[in-house]
């Protein structure tokens, strides 16, 4: 565990300690040191704050990621910056996130005990791999990137006549591991994209602003976060906001409800291709990619019924084989890849 907050580290401690199967072997205050005891202990999991002295926690987890590289989950508050440095976090390795509910210091962290457990265990079977160290970049990365501002370049802007003229769409579903994934999804589809894309990836709030940002600077289509009654043209990639449901219009625009139950994933995988298919019917490419669970099951098979294309992400390549394999074992799959091969598959179902 790394925290530089002494409260923090009791009350996380606490929390993981006060499960049978789990155990705090160490702690660290800052990423200098968690780097040194990831490297002596080779724990199973490390929970990693943000904000830390010496070292933060983004270069932490890039120096542990290329030496020993172990499953990490981010420990980040609900504001801009913290949810900035988590993305950049998941960006280097990381591999899942808890939101700290109230802050720097939440004692209310308490509150998430259920979810940090089981987010651990989780953890702890996965088969992180080496990287490649991002540290001689970070500093460049967060200036140019431009974390908390639009940073969108001119030509992105000017979207031509023809942005409405489409006949497919793209609806691409995702949870843990997917901020990666999309990247290197959409790293590989040209700017000319003849459709629009729908994304959903399980985030709340501020995460998945940002989550936009970094791919829009990274890749040549434009990404933004969708907003209430946005028209849908070609060539755009549309990231749902967090804590709403985004679905398609039959004016071709979108339309943002909030989920006031919390008893589902918000944004919602299966609300999202559910309604594109209503629209599109077979014209549809539907994407299900490496996440815990079984939201978009509901939507690949709606979208399948109407006699749109589906696509899983394969068992080897998918950080966590949950949301793909439960659809997979639904039987409306039309086809089963690896990460690198989906835009490909994606390419050639327009």
């Amino acid at each position: 565990m790394v925290d530089d907050s002494p409260v923090m580290v009791r009350l996380l401690s606490e929390i993981i300690n006060s499960d049978p199967g789990l155990r705090v072997v160490d702690t660290a205050s800052h990423g200098v040191d968690a780097v040194r005891k990831a490297e002596m202990l080779h724990p199973d999991v490390i929970t990693m704050d943000v904000n830390m002295p010496r070292m933060d926690g983004i270069k932490a987890v890039d120096y542990i990621m290329s030496t020993v590289p172990t499953p990490i989950i981010m420990i980040s508050s609900l504001t801009q910056e913290g949810a900035a440095a988590t993305i950049q976090a998941l960006d280097f390795g990381a591999i899942d996130f808890v939101s700290k509910p109230s802050g720097y210091i939440s004692l209310d962290i308490e509150d998430l005990a259920t979810e940090i457990i089981a987010k651990i265990k989780l953890a702890s079977k996965i088969h992180v791999v080496r990287s490649v160290s991002h540290s001689p970049e970070i500093a460049f990365e967060q200036k140019e990137i431009g974390f908390g501002s639009p940073g969108r370049s001119p030509s992105k802007m000017l979207r031509p006549r023809k942005a409405h003229n489409y006949k497919k769409i793209v609806a691409i579903g995702c949870s843990t591991g997917g901020p990666s994934a999309l990247n290197e999804i959409l790293q590989n589809i040209p700017a000319d994209l003849p459709a629009p894309v729908f994304g959903v990836q399980h985030m709340p709030e501020k995460f998945t602003e940002k989550l936009a940002e970094l791919l829009n600077h990274r890749i040549a289509l434009q990404v933004v976060e969708a907003k209430e009654g946005m028209d849908i043209q070609r060539g755009v990639v549309y990231i749902a906001p967090g804590g709403y449901h985004m679905r398609l219009r039959t004016n071709r625009t979108v339309a943002l409800q909030p989920e006031p139950t919390r008893m589902v994933p918000c944004p919602s995988v299966d609300a999202m291709m559910t309604s594109i298919a209503d629209v599109f019917g077979r014209n549809v490419i539907g994407v299900i990619l490496t996440g815990m669970g079984n939201d978009g099951v509901g939507g690949m098979n709606a979208i399948k019924d109407k006699g749109g294309i589906t696509i899983a992400q394969d068992e080897d390549t998918s950080l966590v084989f949950g949301m793909p394999k439960v659809a997979i074992e639904s039987g409306c799959i039309d086809s089963i890849v690896p990460l690198h091969l989906v835009a490909d598959e994606i390419l050639n179902s327009l």
